[in-house]
Protein backbone atom coordinates (compact mmCIF):
# COMPACT_ATOMS: atom_id res chain seq x y z
CA UNK A 1 0.00 0.00 0.00
CA UNK A 2 1.24 3.15 -1.25
CA UNK A 3 2.10 6.10 1.01
CA UNK A 4 -0.35 8.87 -0.44
CA UNK A 5 0.92 12.28 -0.61
CA UNK A 6 0.25 15.69 -1.02
CA UNK A 7 2.06 17.26 -4.38
CA UNK A 8 3.91 19.59 -1.71
CA UNK A 9 5.44 16.38 -0.21
CA UNK A 10 6.34 14.80 -3.70
CA UNK A 11 8.01 17.99 -4.65
CA UNK A 12 10.21 17.92 -1.14
CA UNK A 13 10.63 13.83 -2.01
CA UNK A 14 12.30 14.69 -5.70
CA UNK A 15 14.20 18.47 -4.42
CA UNK A 16 15.69 16.23 -1.26
CA UNK A 17 17.08 13.37 -3.72
CA UNK A 18 19.64 13.81 -6.75
CA UNK A 19 19.44 10.69 -8.98
CA UNK A 20 16.31 9.83 -10.89
CA UNK A 21 15.52 7.35 -13.49
CA UNK A 22 11.99 8.41 -14.97
CA UNK A 23 9.31 5.81 -16.66
CA UNK A 24 5.88 6.30 -18.28
CA UNK A 25 3.17 3.16 -19.06
CA UNK A 26 4.14 0.56 -21.79
CA UNK A 27 2.15 1.96 -25.05
CA UNK A 28 3.38 5.40 -24.36
CA UNK A 29 0.69 8.03 -25.75
CA UNK A 30 1.04 12.09 -25.21
CA UNK A 31 0.24 12.36 -22.13
CA UNK A 32 2.56 9.51 -20.46
CA UNK A 33 5.63 10.63 -23.09
CA UNK A 34 4.63 14.56 -21.93
CA UNK A 35 4.64 14.51 -19.09
CA UNK A 36 7.91 12.04 -18.27
CA UNK A 37 9.55 14.57 -20.53
CA UNK A 38 8.68 17.38 -18.53
CA UNK A 39 9.76 16.00 -15.22
CA UNK A 40 12.73 15.23 -16.92
CA UNK A 41 13.24 18.80 -18.07
CA UNK A 42 12.20 20.56 -14.63
CA UNK A 43 14.36 17.71 -12.52
CA UNK A 44 17.31 18.83 -14.68
CA UNK A 45 16.47 22.55 -14.21
CA UNK A 46 17.12 21.80 -10.45
CA UNK A 47 20.49 20.25 -10.87
CA UNK A 48 19.55 16.96 -11.09
CA UNK A 49 20.49 13.93 -13.02
CA UNK A 50 17.39 12.06 -15.00
CA UNK A 51 17.62 8.83 -17.23
CA UNK A 52 14.18 8.64 -18.81
CA UNK A 53 13.44 4.97 -19.55
CA UNK A 54 10.36 3.14 -21.56
CA UNK A 55 9.76 -0.15 -22.21
CA UNK A 56 8.54 0.06 -25.74
CA UNK A 57 8.77 2.15 -28.92
CA UNK A 58 8.04 5.69 -28.94
CA UNK A 59 5.11 5.89 -31.51
CA UNK A 60 6.40 8.55 -34.21
CA UNK A 61 3.59 10.56 -34.31
CA UNK A 62 5.59 12.11 -31.11
CA UNK A 63 8.70 12.75 -32.97
CA UNK A 64 7.84 16.48 -32.36
CA UNK A 65 8.36 16.24 -28.40
CA UNK A 66 11.45 18.32 -27.55
CA UNK A 67 14.03 15.84 -26.62
CA UNK A 68 12.09 13.02 -27.55
CA UNK A 69 14.99 11.25 -28.79
CA UNK A 70 16.55 10.86 -24.93
CA UNK A 71 14.34 7.54 -23.71
CA UNK A 72 15.93 4.61 -23.63
CA UNK A 73 15.29 1.17 -23.60
CA UNK A 74 15.58 -1.51 -20.62
CA UNK A 75 18.54 -3.86 -21.68
CA UNK A 76 18.56 -7.50 -20.51
CA UNK A 77 20.86 -8.17 -17.59
CA UNK A 78 21.69 -4.42 -17.13
CA UNK A 79 20.82 -2.70 -13.79
CA UNK A 80 20.21 1.20 -13.42
CA UNK A 81 20.80 2.69 -9.62
CA UNK A 82 18.98 5.66 -8.53
CA UNK A 83 17.85 7.18 -5.58
CA UNK A 84 14.00 7.00 -7.29
CA UNK A 85 12.29 5.83 -9.53
CA UNK A 86 9.42 7.82 -10.83
CA UNK A 87 6.70 6.25 -12.50
CA UNK A 88 3.97 8.45 -14.77
CA UNK A 89 0.59 8.15 -15.79
CA UNK A 90 0.52 4.46 -14.60
CA UNK A 91 -2.08 2.37 -12.81
CA UNK A 92 -0.14 -0.55 -11.99
CA UNK A 93 3.20 -1.89 -12.06
CA UNK A 94 2.68 -4.27 -14.70
CA UNK A 95 2.17 -1.50 -16.77
CA UNK A 96 5.96 -0.28 -16.73
CA UNK A 97 7.14 -3.63 -18.19
CA UNK A 98 10.14 -4.76 -17.50
CA UNK A 99 11.56 -1.27 -16.02
CA UNK A 100 10.65 -2.68 -12.67
CA UNK A 101 13.30 -5.15 -13.05
CA UNK A 102 15.83 -3.00 -14.93
CA UNK A 103 15.87 0.09 -12.11
CA UNK A 104 17.52 -0.33 -8.58
CA UNK A 105 15.77 2.57 -6.73
CA UNK A 106 15.53 3.70 -3.00
CA UNK A 107 11.92 4.06 -3.77
CA UNK A 108 9.77 4.73 -6.07
CA UNK A 109 7.05 6.92 -6.69
CA UNK A 110 3.81 7.11 -8.72
CA UNK A 111 2.20 10.26 -9.94
CA UNK A 112 -0.98 9.80 -11.61
CA UNK A 113 -4.39 10.53 -12.95
CA UNK A 114 -6.19 7.10 -13.57
CA UNK A 115 -9.32 5.65 -11.05
CA UNK A 116 -8.05 2.35 -11.26
CA UNK A 117 -4.47 2.87 -9.44
CA UNK A 118 -3.73 -0.11 -7.80
CA UNK A 119 -1.52 1.61 -4.72
CA UNK A 120 1.89 -0.07 -6.15
CA UNK A 121 4.45 2.30 -5.39
CA UNK A 122 5.73 3.25 -1.74
CA UNK A 123 4.85 6.92 -2.18
CA UNK A 124 2.15 8.08 -4.54
CA UNK A 125 -0.19 11.06 -5.30
CA UNK A 126 -2.97 10.44 -7.13
CA UNK A 127 -5.41 13.07 -8.56
CA UNK A 128 -8.51 11.68 -10.36
CA UNK A 129 -10.07 14.64 -11.34
CA UNK A 130 -7.23 15.43 -13.31
CA UNK A 131 -7.72 15.16 -17.22
CA UNK A 132 -4.39 14.52 -17.61
CA UNK A 133 -1.32 13.58 -15.33
CA UNK A 134 0.18 16.49 -17.61
CA UNK A 135 -2.23 18.28 -15.45
CA UNK A 136 -0.85 17.15 -12.20
CA UNK A 137 2.85 18.13 -13.48
CA UNK A 138 2.10 21.96 -14.40
CA UNK A 139 1.18 22.05 -10.34
CA UNK A 140 4.11 20.26 -9.51
CA UNK A 141 6.75 22.15 -11.30
CA UNK A 142 5.58 25.36 -10.38
CA UNK A 143 5.96 23.51 -6.73
CA UNK A 144 9.66 22.69 -7.38
CA UNK A 145 10.70 26.51 -8.26
CA UNK A 146 10.83 25.95 -11.99
CA UNK A 147 9.56 28.28 -14.41
CA UNK A 148 8.71 26.03 -17.49
CA UNK A 149 10.40 27.45 -20.95
CA UNK A 150 8.47 26.62 -24.30
CA UNK A 151 9.88 23.41 -24.49
CA UNK A 152 8.44 22.30 -20.89
CA UNK A 153 5.60 24.11 -21.81
CA UNK A 154 5.02 22.19 -25.47
CA UNK A 155 4.98 18.67 -23.42
CA UNK A 156 3.08 19.76 -20.66
CA UNK A 157 0.52 21.56 -23.04
CA UNK A 158 0.58 18.29 -25.48
CA UNK A 159 -0.15 15.97 -22.43
CA UNK A 160 -3.27 17.75 -21.50
CA UNK A 161 -4.33 18.07 -25.02
CA UNK A 162 -4.32 14.35 -26.23
CA UNK A 163 -5.58 13.21 -22.89
CA UNK A 164 -9.12 15.30 -22.98
CA UNK A 165 -9.13 14.73 -26.75
CA UNK A 166 -8.30 18.24 -28.10
CA UNK A 167 -10.81 19.29 -25.12
CA UNK A 168 -13.38 17.67 -26.20
CA UNK A 169 -13.49 14.91 -23.58
CA UNK A 170 -16.20 15.12 -20.44
CA UNK A 171 -12.61 14.96 -18.40
CA UNK A 172 -11.73 18.41 -19.65
CA UNK A 173 -12.29 20.74 -16.36
CA UNK A 174 -11.99 25.06 -15.69
CA UNK A 175 -8.70 23.46 -14.17
CA UNK A 176 -8.11 21.82 -16.87
CA UNK A 177 -8.23 24.91 -19.58
CA UNK A 178 -6.46 27.45 -16.77
CA UNK A 179 -3.51 25.26 -16.85
CA UNK A 180 -3.24 24.78 -20.84
CA UNK A 181 -3.54 28.73 -21.10
CA UNK A 182 -0.67 29.17 -18.63
CA UNK A 183 1.03 26.97 -20.70
CA UNK A 184 0.28 29.10 -23.74
CA UNK A 185 2.29 31.87 -21.94
CA UNK A 186 5.26 29.83 -21.29
CA UNK A 187 5.41 29.28 -24.88
CA UNK A 188 3.53 26.54 -25.84
CA UNK A 189 2.00 26.37 -29.29
CA UNK A 190 -1.24 25.02 -29.67
CA UNK A 191 -1.50 25.86 -33.75
CA UNK A 192 1.97 23.74 -34.08
CA UNK A 193 1.12 20.87 -31.56
CA UNK A 194 -2.62 20.43 -33.43
CA UNK A 195 -1.10 20.29 -36.85
CA UNK A 196 1.77 18.18 -35.49
CA UNK A 197 -0.71 15.41 -33.82
CA UNK A 198 -3.36 15.93 -37.29
CA UNK A 199 -1.01 15.31 -39.52
CA UNK A 200 -1.24 11.44 -40.69
CA UNK A 201 0.92 9.43 -42.87
CA UNK A 202 0.30 7.54 -45.52
CA UNK A 203 0.33 4.23 -43.96
CA UNK A 204 -1.52 5.61 -41.47
CA UNK A 205 -4.47 6.39 -43.36
CA UNK A 206 -4.40 3.10 -45.56
CA UNK A 207 -4.28 0.95 -42.67
CA UNK A 208 -7.26 3.08 -41.50
CA UNK A 209 -8.89 2.42 -44.93
CA UNK A 210 -8.71 -1.29 -43.83
CA UNK A 211 -9.19 -1.28 -40.26
CA UNK A 212 -12.93 0.46 -40.93
CA UNK A 213 -13.58 -2.44 -43.28
CA UNK A 214 -13.54 -4.92 -40.11
CA UNK A 215 -16.16 -2.49 -38.14
CA UNK A 216 -19.18 -4.28 -36.78
CA UNK A 217 -21.70 -3.59 -34.20
CA UNK A 218 -23.24 -6.05 -31.35
CA UNK A 219 -26.04 -5.37 -28.78
CA UNK A 220 -27.91 -3.65 -30.96
CA UNK A 221 -25.94 -1.11 -32.06
CA UNK A 222 -24.54 -0.29 -28.59
CA UNK A 223 -21.35 -1.79 -28.76
CA UNK A 224 -19.14 -1.25 -32.11
CA UNK A 225 -15.58 -2.75 -32.48
CA UNK A 226 -12.59 -2.53 -34.81
CA UNK A 227 -9.41 -5.02 -35.44
CA UNK A 228 -6.02 -4.57 -36.37
CA UNK A 229 -5.26 -8.17 -37.12
CA UNK A 230 -2.05 -9.90 -37.10
CA UNK A 231 -1.55 -9.31 -40.71
CA UNK A 232 -2.17 -6.00 -40.82
CA UNK A 233 -0.41 -4.93 -37.83
CA UNK A 234 2.88 -2.38 -38.15
CA UNK A 235 4.30 -1.30 -34.85
CA UNK A 236 5.68 1.55 -36.80
CA UNK A 237 2.35 2.94 -38.08
CA UNK A 238 0.26 5.07 -35.09
CA UNK A 239 -3.59 3.90 -34.94
CA UNK A 240 -4.12 5.54 -31.29
CA UNK A 241 -7.27 8.41 -33.29
CA UNK A 242 -8.88 4.94 -34.88
CA UNK A 243 -11.30 4.04 -31.92
CA UNK A 244 -12.41 7.62 -32.32
CA UNK A 245 -14.16 6.65 -35.98
CA UNK A 246 -16.20 3.56 -34.27
CA UNK A 247 -16.68 5.54 -30.46
CA UNK A 248 -18.44 8.78 -32.63
CA UNK A 249 -21.31 6.69 -34.23
CA UNK A 250 -25.26 7.36 -33.65
CA UNK A 251 -26.55 4.78 -31.21
CA UNK A 252 -22.53 3.45 -29.83
CA UNK A 253 -22.07 3.80 -26.10
CA UNK A 254 -18.79 1.48 -26.03
CA UNK A 255 -16.25 0.93 -28.99
CA UNK A 256 -13.40 -1.21 -28.87
CA UNK A 257 -10.09 -1.40 -30.91
CA UNK A 258 -8.50 -5.14 -31.26
CA UNK A 259 -5.13 -5.02 -32.18
CA UNK A 260 -3.17 -8.37 -32.61
CA UNK A 261 -0.03 -7.37 -31.30
CA UNK A 262 1.90 -11.08 -31.31
CA UNK A 263 -0.31 -14.51 -32.56
CA UNK A 264 -1.17 -14.66 -28.80
CA UNK A 265 -1.12 -11.41 -27.57
CA UNK A 266 -4.13 -8.56 -27.98
CA UNK A 267 -4.07 -5.26 -27.18
CA UNK A 268 -7.72 -3.37 -26.36
CA UNK A 269 -8.31 0.00 -26.12
CA UNK A 270 -12.19 0.72 -24.79
CA UNK A 271 -13.73 4.70 -24.78
CA UNK A 272 -17.73 4.61 -24.01
CA UNK A 273 -20.14 7.29 -23.23
CA UNK A 274 -21.88 5.68 -20.30
CA UNK A 275 -20.60 2.37 -19.39
CA UNK A 276 -17.74 2.26 -16.86
CA UNK A 277 -15.30 0.36 -19.25
CA UNK A 278 -12.35 1.10 -16.32
CA UNK A 279 -14.24 -1.71 -14.44
CA UNK A 280 -13.96 -3.93 -17.92
CA UNK A 281 -10.18 -3.58 -18.11
CA UNK A 282 -9.50 -4.19 -14.37
CA UNK A 283 -10.86 -6.88 -14.86
CA UNK A 284 -8.74 -8.20 -17.82
CA UNK A 285 -5.69 -6.60 -15.69
CA UNK A 286 -6.15 -3.45 -17.38
CA UNK A 287 -6.89 -0.39 -16.28
CA UNK A 288 -7.97 3.19 -17.28
CA UNK A 289 -10.91 5.74 -16.92
CA UNK A 290 -14.86 5.23 -16.61
CA UNK A 291 -15.05 6.74 -19.99
CA UNK A 292 -11.46 5.36 -21.28
CA UNK A 293 -9.43 2.04 -20.76
CA UNK A 294 -7.37 -0.54 -22.15
CA UNK A 295 -5.74 -4.03 -21.02
CA UNK A 296 -3.88 -6.64 -22.62
CA UNK A 297 -5.21 -9.83 -22.95
CA UNK A 298 -2.89 -12.62 -23.92
CA UNK A 299 -5.05 -14.70 -26.42
CA UNK A 300 -5.37 -14.45 -30.02
CA UNK A 301 -7.15 -12.23 -30.92
CA UNK A 302 -10.87 -13.64 -31.73
CA UNK A 303 -10.72 -15.25 -28.52
CA UNK A 304 -9.87 -12.02 -26.23
CA UNK A 305 -12.37 -10.06 -28.49
CA UNK A 306 -14.90 -12.85 -27.57
CA UNK A 307 -14.24 -13.09 -23.53
CA UNK A 308 -14.21 -8.85 -23.99
CA UNK A 309 -17.27 -8.57 -25.60
CA UNK A 310 -19.13 -11.11 -23.46
CA UNK A 311 -17.97 -8.94 -20.07
CA UNK A 312 -19.25 -5.50 -22.40
CA UNK A 313 -22.45 -6.79 -22.43
CA UNK A 314 -22.66 -7.63 -18.64
CA UNK A 315 -21.61 -4.17 -18.24
CA UNK A 316 -24.39 -2.85 -20.08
Amino acid sequence: MSKNCTLEEIAALLLAQDKFVLCPHVSPDGDALGSTLALKMALEKAGKKVTVMVDDDVPDAFGFLPQIDCFTRPADGKVTEADLLVVLDASSLDRIGCVAQAVKAGAVVNIDHHISNTQFADYLYLNTEAAATAEILCNLVEKLGITPDKDLATCLYTGIYTDCGSFRFGNTTPATMRAAAKLLEYGARPNEISDALGTHTRANIEMLGKVLQTLTFYNDGAVSTIEINSDLYDKDVNTDNFISFARYIEGVDVAVLFKAVEPAVTRVSMRSQNTDVAAIALSFGGGGHIRAAGCTVELPLAEAKQKVLDAIGKAL
